[in-house]
């Protein structure tokens, strides 16, 4: 039968080697906190430098005040590793520890600068967001100014507070300017798994007349823009533009959908418009009435864009109001907030409806519901429409809309 032994088994004998190694980490651990605690400034630079860098972040700064529980910098400046185009620049930023862990960033007035196009500074960023998962996952308040482009000719600026959650939760407030003109309020939400909401010329994003969702997920990127259903006279009198008469108390709503680049696009993105006004159908004669009915009209396109939204190329617009419907090419030449459109839309209406359309302007009850019913019978062929369109937002009242019409119907 077996026994146990009188005496416990010794436990195996470290190593000489393996001794040091733990005395070493042991050492330096202790040296990296009481250089931090107690002011050993090189110490304690290399410490904040070696925790930025672990993080994909090469960290400068001119000056420092290390103590127990808190690191202040002072004139620093951010790189990202693998980023091209961003820095970032504060003269005070504060870092809270828990022991030598950091644990909450409060910065003031960061400044910082992207470069153009947008889609390859947002794919950079999300490249090195993955590439360094948690590198800044902690609680941070900053108020904080961004700007894409030049700073003597910025293309867009954000100004305002940021915050952020432990996470990838995170919100800015603030105002937003573009090519130098003031657009006014501007706020985002974003949480690291959905599209971040973005709307603007409201503190809310139930009140904002345009809502924006950014999805970065998607390969490549997807802005849709979303307005809801406003007055015409409304947006125009934002811009401070005039408004025809006819379109006067109508409702225009709608969404554009861009893609930000990817591959096959050439330097360009594409993208896709729909609207719908409501009250308001293109002028037309009463004899029309039958072709261009209801009190809708349907505006449509896809079309593709410089980065930068300075030229737009539309390859199909569309007007659909009742069974009147035009489509063609455009361009829209930007400057500043202000655009030059161009169009030239075609479409073709059935002489048998045009000419029931044009019996029922002038004959009622049942003489004219028969008469109509022999245009349709015997009228065959097409009346062919051209409508080209030149117009300036900043002088609309000034556009040129020339039609032309070209008539084939016979009898059949």
């Amino acid at each position: 039968m077996d026994t146990l032994p009188d005496t416990a088994p010794e436990p195996p004998k470290k190593s000489p080697r393996g001794r040091r190694i733990v005395a070493f980490v042991l050492v330096l651990s202790a040296a990296v906190g009481l250089g931090v605690g107690l002011g050993h400034r090189p110490l304690a630079r290399w410490w904040i430098e070696k925790e930025a860098r672990a993080r994909g972040i090469e960290l400068t700064f001119e000056d420092f005040s290390p103590k127990w529980g808190r690191v202040v910098l002072r004139g620093a400046t951010a790189k990202l590793e693998g980023v091209a185009g961003f820095t970032a620049a504060s003269p005070w930023i504060a870092v809270d520890l828990d022991g030598l862990s950091p644990t909450r960033i409060d910065a003031r007035n960061v400044e910082v600068t992207l470069a153009l196009p947008l889609d390859e500074r947002l794919e950079a960023l999300d490249a090195w967001s993955n590439a360094h998962p948690g590198a800044l996952d902690l609680p941070t308040t900053a108020n904080v100014t961004v700007t894409w482009g030049a700073k003597e000719s910025p293309w867009l600026v954000l100004a305002g507070q940021a915050t952020k959650a432990r996470g990838d939760e995170g919100a800015f407030e603030g105002t937003v300017a573009f090519e130098g003109t003031n657009l006014g309020l501007l706020g985002a939400r974003w949480n690291g798994k959905d599209p971040a909401s973005i709307w603007l010329g409201a503190k809310t994003a139930e009140a904002a007349p345009l809502r924006l969702a950014l999805d970065t997920t998607s390969k490549p990127m997807r802005l849709t823009a979303t307005l809801p259903s406003t007055k015409v006279d409304d947006l125009a009198r934002a811009r401070s533009l005039s408004v025809p008469a006819d379109l006067r108390g109508a409702l225009v709503e709608g969404t554009v959908a861009v893609t930000l680049g990817g591959p096959e696009a050439k330097g360009m993105y594409t993208g896709t418009a729909s609207f719908e006004v409501k009250g308001w159908v293109p002028p037309h004669p009463k004899e029309l009435d039958g072709i261009v009915f209801g009190s809708k009209t349907k505006l449509g396109a896809t079309f593709e864009t410089t980065p930068n939204l300075t030229d737009v190329r539309i390859s199909k617009a569309t007007v659909d109001a009742g069974a009147f419907k035009l489509a063609g090419p455009g361009t829209v030449k930007r400057e500043g907030l202000a655009a030059r459109i161009k169009m030239t839309l075609d479409g073709a209406v059935p002489c048998s409806e045009l000419g029931a359309s044009v019996i029922g302007a002038h004959a009622s009850g049942l003489i004219g519901d028969l008469l109509k019913g022999v245009a349709r019978v015997g009228l065959g062929g097409s009346v062919q429409v051209r409508v080209t369109v030149d117009a300036d937002t900043r002088k609309i009242e000034r556009a040129t809309v020339d039609q032309a019409v070209t008539v084939g119907c016979g009898l059949r």
